[in-house]
């Protein structure tokens, strides 16, 4: 679901094999054309989520597909102290904290959970990137914890500095998009797209002939950060324009009518102010979370539509 691109204090790439890669983000000072829908700006009320028993950072929010579970990250550097959490329903804006996700944090980075309706739980993480060139692990979530972890390899391109920093599953766990960006020794990549990966036999495997789903949405900014509709028809994602320190964040909306058709020109979601990132869709659509940028510290936030 959402991103893991955040502050430029993301780790530096090294060719001597360092132990992360740099997730990088957000960006957009662009304007809606007038082709995009009046519909995208009907969110509003910015208001922050409350986790009880938990006090620090919260980056790359996911609401589990009934809208019980909270899953995050806390803040991405230094990154091996970057873990996956999760926190109980209690309201809308109210969560109760229940700790790490057992099975899946190792002693690098490990961010950006998404799940399927199923139970597929996906994420990144740069513990085998320098052997494998690879960054998507999945698994399955029970009571706490995720069961037979595994890379899934060909979800990557493939290349040394080309890194899948964000992913999110599909509902019904069949596809994931992922952001493909390419880093050049800077934390911030040089480029970032969305792409799809299907499920096949042996796992997720890169779709080139997918990639004009999202014609209408990649730009020669970065995108990343995706979060998709439990019905397949809406997708929100980050957008970075500018590089650091003068870039920004913003989170944007695409919708097409059905699940096999490209994405339409997307338009930004005002309500979602400032440097924000991660977007994840509540069950039903109306509301969508975030985690945003205030006097250096990340909070997850929700704005809400009729």
């Amino acid at each position: 679901m959402n991103t893991a691109l955040c502050e430029g204090e993301r780790t530096r790439w090294t060719s001597a094999g360092a132990r992360a890669f740099a997730f990088a983000l957000g960006l957009t000072i662009t304007t809606p054309t007038a082709g995009d829908e009046a519909g995208h700006s009907s969110f509003r009320n910015p208001a922050p989520v409350q986790i009880l028993g938990y006090d620090g950072d919260t980056m790359e929010p996911f609401l589990s597909r009934d809208g019980q579970i909270l899953f995050f990250n806390n803040r991405n550097h230094p990154v091996e102290l970057t873990d996956l959490h999760w926190a109980d329903r209690i309201d809308d804006l109210t969560f109760q904290y229940r700790g790490l996700v057992e099975g899946a944090n190792s002693d690098t980075l490990d961010g950006v959970a998404t799940m399927s309706t199923d139970g597929g739980f996906c994420f990144i993480s740069t513990r085998q990137y320098f052997q494998t060139y690879g960054s998507v692990y999945c698994g399955r979530w029970s009571a706490g914890r995720v069961d037979d972890v595994a890379l899934h390899v060909a979800a990557s391109p493939g290349i040394l500095g080309r890194v899948v920093f964000d992913v999110e599953i599909s509902a019904a766990g069949d596809a994931l998009i992922i952001a493909d960006g390419q880093f050049a020794g800077e934390p911030v990549p040089e480029a970032a797209d969305l792409r799809l990966a299907r499920m096949e036999s042996e796992g997720f495997r890169l779709s080139q002939g997918d990639d004009h789903l999202f014609a209408a949405v990649n730009t020669g900014a970065l995108e990343y950060a995706a979060a998709l509709s439990s019905d397949g028809l809406e997708l929100a994602f980050t957008r970075m324009v500018g590089r650091p320190p003068l870039a920004d964040a913003r989170i944007w909306l695409a919708r097409r009518p059905s699940p096999d058709m490209p994405f339409a020109p997307p338009m930004v979601i005002e309500a979602a102010e400032g440097f924000v990132e991660g977007p994840t869709f509540s069950p039903d659509g109306r509301s969508l979370y975030f985690h945003r940028r205030a006097a250096g510290r990340f909070e997850i936030w929700r704005v809400v539509r009729p």
